[in-house]
């Protein structure tokens, strides 16, 4: 599935997450947060709870991209306990990143009479195919205007949305059937990585712990700090 179009990439920052996210329709009262260690008792203290889904930012990297292709080739990834949406907006991994955690909260944390729920969450179903989602998530990039209002608000200078930058953001949520997925737009659909431990908060999982180690483990030696965490959880 082809590029629709390219989107000057979103700098993994709480506050352009929090604007994008309640502009079109998460609730006020749950915020993007930044996570600075996911095994560090005393950091993770700092963060609300319940912590109802991490987005991750890493680098795309040679070894990962083999990784990638051969994980898809050998599972077939297409749950339907939770909702998924192929990437097909160049550079907008954060948007789908962001999507992949919103559109998994429940329905409390979701404002009706906007954008996420009126373009998109409406109109998807059990039925509707990849194809059918991803254009609907392309409409509601369109309504947003993704490089006008929220492509040059990091603190870095953002490249322009002809490059193609070497990071990419992914998102963990629990699934309606209580198991932790790993949700990236560029994967053959949503990733089941098994049973979730009853009745914690996601970070209490040692899958995630693993999943996130791993790619850490995996990546090259001078990419090892290049990776950034943030939490949706309610707010202070």
């Amino acid at each position: 599935m082809p590029d629709s179009k390219r989107v000057i990439p979103l700098e993994s920052n709480p506050e352009i997450f929090n604007g994008l996210a309640h502009k079109i329709g998460l609730s006020p009262v749950v915020l993007f947060h930044d996570v600075y260690s996911i095994t560090d008792p005393d950091l993770l203290a700092f963060l609300p709870q319940p912590v109802f889904g991490i987005m991750m930012l890493f680098p795309i990297t040679e070894s990962y991209e083999q990784y990638r292709k051969e994980q898809d080739a050998k599972n077939t990834n297409d749950s339907k306990e939770v909702t998924w949406f192929k990437q097909t907006i160049g550079n907008g991994c954060g948007l789908y990143a962001l999507l992949h955690l919103v559109s998994n909260l429940p329905q409390d944390f979701i404002m009706q009479d906007l954008a996420l729920n009126k373009l998109l969450l409406l109109q998807i179903g059990p039925d509707t195919t990849v194809e059918e989602a991803a254009a609907l998530v392309e409409l509601l990039e369109q309504s947003i205007q993704l490089d006008s209002n929220f492509g040059n608000q990091g603190q870095t200078e953002a490249p322009p949305a002809s490059d193609s930058v070497e990071y990419h953001f992914i998102a963990y949520v629990k699934g309606r059937d209580n198991h932790l997925y790993e949700l990236d737009g560029r994967r053959s659909g949503p990733v089941d990585l098994g049973e979730s431990v009853e009745g914690a908060h996601i970070l209490d999982d040692a899958k995630l712990v693993e999943k996130i180690q791993f790619y850490m483990d995996t990546t090259d030696e001078s990419q090892r700090n290049n990776f950034a965490l943030m939490a949706i959880a309610p707010g202070l």
